[in-house]
Protein backbone atom coordinates (compact mmCIF):
# COMPACT_ATOMS: atom_id res chain seq x y z
CA UNK A 1 0.00 0.00 0.00
CA UNK A 2 1.24 3.71 -0.37
CA UNK A 3 2.15 5.51 2.77
CA UNK A 4 0.09 7.20 4.67
CA UNK A 5 0.60 10.12 6.63
CA UNK A 6 -0.95 12.64 8.64
CA UNK A 7 0.39 15.97 10.30
CA UNK A 8 -1.32 18.94 12.04
CA UNK A 9 -4.37 20.12 10.66
CA UNK A 10 -3.74 23.87 9.10
CA UNK A 11 -7.55 24.33 9.74
CA UNK A 12 -7.67 23.21 13.43
CA UNK A 13 -4.00 25.06 13.98
CA UNK A 14 -5.63 28.53 12.95
CA UNK A 15 -8.68 28.27 14.76
CA UNK A 16 -6.62 27.40 17.98
CA UNK A 17 -4.43 30.13 17.41
CA UNK A 18 -7.26 32.40 16.68
CA UNK A 19 -8.39 31.85 20.00
CA UNK A 20 -4.99 32.26 21.51
CA UNK A 21 -4.50 35.69 19.99
CA UNK A 22 -8.05 36.69 21.25
CA UNK A 23 -6.96 35.76 24.39
CA UNK A 24 -4.22 37.79 24.41
CA UNK A 25 -6.44 40.56 23.59
CA UNK A 26 -8.66 40.19 26.66
CA UNK A 27 -5.34 39.95 28.26
CA UNK A 28 -3.54 43.20 27.22
CA UNK A 29 -7.21 44.86 27.67
CA UNK A 30 -7.73 43.72 31.36
CA UNK A 31 -3.81 45.21 32.04
CA UNK A 32 -5.03 48.65 30.15
CA UNK A 33 -8.38 48.79 32.15
CA UNK A 34 -6.44 47.63 35.04
CA UNK A 35 -3.19 50.31 35.38
CA UNK A 36 -4.64 52.82 33.21
CA UNK A 37 -7.92 53.75 32.03
CA UNK A 38 -9.91 52.55 35.30
CA UNK A 39 -7.15 54.65 37.57
CA UNK A 40 -7.70 57.52 35.28
CA UNK A 41 -11.20 57.88 35.87
CA UNK A 42 -10.04 57.45 39.86
CA UNK A 43 -8.25 60.42 39.42
CA UNK A 44 -11.19 62.48 37.41
CA UNK A 45 -12.97 62.04 40.12
CA UNK A 46 -11.00 62.91 42.79
CA UNK A 47 -10.27 66.57 40.96
CA UNK A 48 -14.26 66.86 40.44
CA UNK A 49 -14.98 65.89 44.01
CA UNK A 50 -15.38 68.87 46.15
CA UNK A 51 -17.58 70.07 43.25
CA UNK A 52 -19.86 67.39 43.53
CA UNK A 53 -20.40 67.60 47.21
CA UNK A 54 -20.90 70.82 46.90
CA UNK A 55 -23.78 70.81 44.86
CA UNK A 56 -25.57 68.56 46.76
CA UNK A 57 -27.85 67.39 44.05
CA UNK A 58 -30.32 64.65 43.67
CA UNK A 59 -29.48 61.62 41.17
CA UNK A 60 -32.18 62.65 38.60
CA UNK A 61 -30.67 66.48 38.68
CA UNK A 62 -27.34 64.96 38.16
CA UNK A 63 -28.69 63.47 34.84
CA UNK A 64 -31.47 65.65 34.00
CA UNK A 65 -30.29 67.39 30.38
CA UNK A 66 -30.89 71.47 30.08
CA UNK A 67 -31.68 72.66 26.84
CA UNK A 68 -28.62 71.98 25.15
CA UNK A 69 -28.57 68.55 26.13
CA UNK A 70 -25.94 68.93 28.73
CA UNK A 71 -26.16 67.14 32.44
CA UNK A 72 -25.44 69.25 35.40
CA UNK A 73 -22.75 65.84 35.78
CA UNK A 74 -21.25 66.52 32.31
CA UNK A 75 -20.94 70.28 33.39
CA UNK A 76 -18.65 69.12 36.31
CA UNK A 77 -15.98 67.02 34.56
CA UNK A 78 -15.82 69.10 31.98
CA UNK A 79 -14.90 72.37 33.54
CA UNK A 80 -11.66 69.74 34.64
CA UNK A 81 -11.26 69.22 30.85
CA UNK A 82 -12.76 65.95 31.61
CA UNK A 83 -15.39 63.36 30.98
CA UNK A 84 -17.88 61.78 33.48
CA UNK A 85 -16.61 58.44 33.76
CA UNK A 86 -19.60 56.09 32.51
CA UNK A 87 -19.48 53.79 35.35
CA UNK A 88 -20.15 56.74 37.63
CA UNK A 89 -22.94 58.17 35.22
CA UNK A 90 -24.52 54.06 35.24
CA UNK A 91 -24.26 54.30 39.15
CA UNK A 92 -26.39 57.39 39.53
CA UNK A 93 -28.79 56.53 37.35
CA UNK A 94 -28.87 53.50 39.43
CA UNK A 95 -30.04 55.16 42.23
CA UNK A 96 -32.77 57.05 41.22
CA UNK A 97 -36.14 57.00 42.80
CA UNK A 98 -38.92 54.73 41.23
CA UNK A 99 -42.33 56.64 40.63
CA UNK A 100 -44.05 54.11 42.37
CA UNK A 101 -42.27 54.51 45.19
CA UNK A 102 -44.58 54.41 48.96
CA UNK A 103 -42.86 56.70 50.45
CA UNK A 104 -40.75 58.95 49.21
CA UNK A 105 -38.92 61.49 51.36
CA UNK A 106 -37.56 58.74 53.35
CA UNK A 107 -36.45 57.17 49.95
CA UNK A 108 -35.05 60.38 49.05
CA UNK A 109 -33.31 60.99 52.15
CA UNK A 110 -31.36 57.41 51.59
CA UNK A 111 -31.33 58.48 48.18
CA UNK A 112 -28.61 61.69 49.26
CA UNK A 113 -26.69 59.87 51.61
CA UNK A 114 -26.15 57.10 48.83
CA UNK A 115 -24.93 59.82 45.99
CA UNK A 116 -23.02 61.54 48.88
CA UNK A 117 -21.43 58.01 49.37
CA UNK A 118 -20.79 57.41 45.63
CA UNK A 119 -19.28 60.69 45.25
CA UNK A 120 -16.96 60.35 48.25
CA UNK A 121 -15.30 56.77 46.79
CA UNK A 122 -13.63 56.23 43.94
CA UNK A 123 -15.10 54.94 40.58
CA UNK A 124 -13.22 51.68 40.57
CA UNK A 125 -12.32 50.47 44.19
CA UNK A 126 -9.48 48.04 44.89
CA UNK A 127 -11.15 44.81 44.43
CA UNK A 128 -12.13 46.26 40.85
CA UNK A 129 -8.64 46.68 40.11
CA UNK A 130 -7.11 43.87 41.11
CA UNK A 131 -9.90 41.50 39.46
CA UNK A 132 -8.46 43.08 36.08
CA UNK A 133 -5.02 41.68 36.74
CA UNK A 134 -6.45 38.42 37.70
CA UNK A 135 -8.45 38.07 34.10
CA UNK A 136 -5.84 39.35 32.68
CA UNK A 137 -3.10 36.79 34.08
CA UNK A 138 -6.23 34.09 33.79
CA UNK A 139 -7.00 34.98 30.03
CA UNK A 140 -2.83 34.77 29.11
CA UNK A 141 -2.52 31.47 30.63
CA UNK A 142 -5.43 30.18 28.71
CA UNK A 143 -3.22 31.92 25.32
CA UNK A 144 -0.55 30.55 26.26
CA UNK A 145 -1.95 26.81 26.85
CA UNK A 146 -4.02 27.32 22.82
CA UNK A 147 -0.23 28.38 21.36
CA UNK A 148 1.77 25.48 23.14
CA UNK A 149 -0.89 22.81 22.35
CA UNK A 150 -0.31 24.04 18.60
CA UNK A 151 3.75 24.47 19.10
CA UNK A 152 3.37 20.73 20.23
CA UNK A 153 1.14 19.01 18.00
CA UNK A 154 2.85 20.63 15.09
CA UNK A 155 6.26 18.46 15.95
CA UNK A 156 4.04 15.65 15.82
CA UNK A 157 3.61 13.34 12.78
CA UNK A 158 1.79 9.85 12.21
CA UNK A 159 2.06 7.44 9.35
CA UNK A 160 1.12 3.93 8.43
CA UNK A 161 2.80 1.73 5.53
CA UNK A 162 2.85 -2.14 4.78
CA UNK A 163 5.43 -2.84 7.90
CA UNK A 164 2.96 -0.48 10.57
CA UNK A 165 3.24 2.16 12.43
CA UNK A 166 5.62 4.73 12.83
CA UNK A 167 6.52 8.28 13.47
CA UNK A 168 6.73 10.58 16.21
CA UNK A 169 2.83 10.52 16.99
CA UNK A 170 3.40 7.04 18.18
CA UNK A 171 6.56 7.35 19.95
CA UNK A 172 9.26 7.33 17.50
CA UNK A 173 8.52 3.55 17.42
CA UNK A 174 7.67 1.28 14.73
CA UNK A 175 4.79 -0.50 15.99
CA UNK A 176 3.91 -3.79 13.97
CA UNK A 177 0.26 -4.34 13.63
CA UNK A 178 0.13 -7.59 14.94
CA UNK A 179 0.92 -5.48 17.95
CA UNK A 180 -2.33 -4.12 18.19
CA UNK A 181 -4.44 -5.69 21.00
CA UNK A 182 -7.54 -3.25 20.23
CA UNK A 183 -8.82 -0.34 18.21
CA UNK A 184 -11.69 1.65 19.38
CA UNK A 185 -13.59 2.71 16.24
CA UNK A 186 -16.77 4.03 18.52
CA UNK A 187 -16.14 7.49 18.21
CA UNK A 188 -14.66 7.48 14.56
CA UNK A 189 -17.99 8.60 12.37
CA UNK A 190 -19.52 11.25 15.03
CA UNK A 191 -15.96 12.39 16.14
CA UNK A 192 -13.14 10.94 13.55
CA UNK A 193 -11.48 9.77 16.98
CA UNK A 194 -9.89 6.13 16.60
CA UNK A 195 -7.86 4.94 20.35
CA UNK A 196 -5.10 2.16 19.52
CA UNK A 197 -4.36 -0.14 22.40
CA UNK A 198 -1.27 -2.10 21.87
CA UNK A 199 -0.15 -5.62 23.50
CA UNK A 200 1.46 -4.12 26.02
CA UNK A 201 -0.94 -1.75 26.97
CA UNK A 202 0.18 1.30 25.79
CA UNK A 203 -2.58 3.64 23.86
CA UNK A 204 -2.54 6.41 21.23
CA UNK A 205 -5.30 8.54 20.32
CA UNK A 206 -5.42 9.10 16.48
CA UNK A 207 -7.80 12.34 16.07
CA UNK A 208 -9.19 13.24 12.25
CA UNK A 209 -9.52 16.93 13.43
CA UNK A 210 -6.42 17.83 14.73
CA UNK A 211 -3.91 16.34 11.86
CA UNK A 212 -5.15 15.98 8.20
CA UNK A 213 -4.55 12.83 6.66
CA UNK A 214 -5.60 10.74 9.22
CA UNK A 215 -8.43 8.86 7.06
CA UNK A 216 -5.43 7.30 5.15
CA UNK A 217 -4.02 5.18 8.68
CA UNK A 218 -7.73 4.53 9.61
CA UNK A 219 -7.70 2.24 5.94
CA UNK A 220 -4.35 0.97 6.40
CA UNK A 221 -5.76 0.01 9.50
CA UNK A 222 -8.57 -1.58 8.26
CA UNK A 223 -6.68 -3.41 5.72
CA UNK A 224 -4.07 -4.61 7.90
CA UNK A 225 -6.10 -5.43 10.77
CA UNK A 226 -9.62 -6.44 9.29
CA UNK A 227 -10.79 -8.79 12.63
CA UNK A 228 -9.93 -5.55 14.56
CA UNK A 229 -12.12 -3.25 11.75
CA UNK A 230 -15.86 -1.64 13.16
CA UNK A 231 -18.94 -3.84 12.60
CA UNK A 232 -20.67 -2.49 9.12
CA UNK A 233 -23.18 -5.08 9.87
Amino acid sequence: MKRAEAKLNREYALRLLGVGALMIGLSLWSLYDGFVAWPRQNRALDVARSALLAQGLSAEAWLDRDAEGTRPIDAVFAAQGRRAPSKLVKKLGELRVPAAAADKERVRAMQTEQVRRLFEGPVYDTRDLRSQSIQAAVTLGLALLALLTVARKARLQFAADDSGLSGSGFGNVSIPYTELARIDWSKWDTKGIVVLTLRNGRRHQLDAWHFAGMTGLAEALRQHRPDLAPDTD
